[in-house]
C-alpha cells in the first residue's frame, strides 16, 4: 500500500491500495489457448504475471480466468488466481467481477497477452491516482510516428485536452483532414489499451448500458466519456507488443531471444 499526503485541509496520510488484475480466457477467437502458449519455457500468462508483479505501485496481482487449465497453471507457478464466469462478454467485465471481492481503492486492468510488458508502464498509468485523489480512470497513449498508423482503423487514436484528459477515442484518423506537414510536425497519439480505475467507478461502469458512441466505434472506454467520467491519459515511450495471432508470437520470441543473447 502507498501512503500519500491527502490534502492540506485534512493534514493526514491517505493509504491507497492498488491491485492489478489480468483477465485471461482460453477461448480466444484468433488464437485459441494463447494464455498457455509456451514462451521460452513459461506460459504466456506467467510472463505477464511476473512482469506485472515488478510494478512498484501494485500491492497484488491476480489472474481472472474462466478456464480450469489456466487456473491450474497460475496456481502451479504460485500466482494468485480467481475463477470467473465464462459468460463475461469482455475482459473489463471479468476484472470487475474480481474487483467486487477485493478490498482496494484502485484496480489496474492488465492485458493477458502482453508478455513483454514493462512494469514501469503500469506505474506510469497508476501515477495520476497518486497525484490527484479526484482521478477515477486512467489509461495510456503513445506517439503515432507514421501516416500509415494514423490512417489505420485498427490503430485507435486518442485526443486529449490541455490537462491531459481524453476528449475522444476513435478508429478514424483524428484530428481529421491533416496534411502530411501536420503529421510530421505535430504530435498525434494512439491509445494503449491498459486501464486503471477507481474500484467503485469500475463496478458502476459494468452496470451501465452500452452507449451510442461506444457502439459506433466499438470502443468501450467511450462509455465513461458519455457518462461524463474523465479519463486521464498518460504518455508512455515504452512500446507494447500484444499477441493477438500466432504470427505475433514469433516476433515476441525473436525479441526475447535477442535480449538473452545481449546479456
Amino acid at each position: 500500500m502507498i501512503e500519500l499526503e491527502e490534502s492540506k485541509r485534512q493534514g493526514e496520510l491517505r493509504v491507497v491500495k492498488i491491485v492489478g488484475v489480468i483477465p485471461a480466457r482460453y477461448a480466444s477467437s484468433r488464437f485459441q489457448g494463447k494464455a498457455l502458449v509456451d514462451i521460452l519455457g513459461k506460459p504466456m500468462v506467467q510472463h505477464v504475471y511476473e512482469r506485472a508483479a515488478h510494478a512498484k505501485t501494485l500491492d497484488a496481482v491476480i489472474v481472472a480466468t474462466d478456464d480450469q487449465r489456466i487456473y491450474d497453471v497460475v496456481a502451479g507457478f504460485g500466482g494468485q488466481v480467481a475463477m470467473t464466469s465464462p459468460d463475461c462478454p469482455t475482459g473489463t467485465e471479468r476484472v470487475a467481477i474480481v474487483a467486487e471481492t477485493l478490498d482496494c481503492d484502485v484496480v489496474a486492468n492488465i492485458q493477458g497477452d502482453e508478455p513483454l510488458l514493462e512494469p514501469v508502464v503500469i506505474d506510469q498509468m497508476i501515477q495520476p491516482f497518486l497525484d490527484d485523489p479526484s482521478v477515477e480512470v486512467s489509461t495510456l497513449k503513445q506517439r503515432v510516428e507514421n501516416e500509415e498508423d494514423y490512417r489505420d482503423p485498427n490503430v485507435v487514436k486518442v485526443l486529449t485536452d490541455l490537462q491531459g484528459f481524453a476528449l475522444y477515442f476513435s478508429r478514424a484518423s483524428i484530428p481529421g483532414n491533416l496534411s502530411n506537414h501536420w503529421l510530421q510536425t505535430q504530435p498525434n497519439y494512439r491509445h494503449v489499451g491498459l486501464y486503471a480505475y477507481c474500484r467503485e467507478r469500475l463496478l458502476e461502469f459494468t452496470q451501465w448500458e452500452r452507449t451510442p458512441y461506444e457502439g459506433a466505434e466499438g470502443l468501450e472506454q467511450l462509455r465513461f466519456l458519455e457518462h461524463g467520467i474523465r479519463i486521464r491519459v498518460v504518455e508512455t515511450e515504452h512500446s507494447l507488443i500484444g499477441v493477438d495471432v500466432p504470427a505475433d508470437l514469433e516476433r515476441v520470441l525473436e525479441i526475447l531471444k535477442s535480449r538473452r543473447n545481449e546479456k
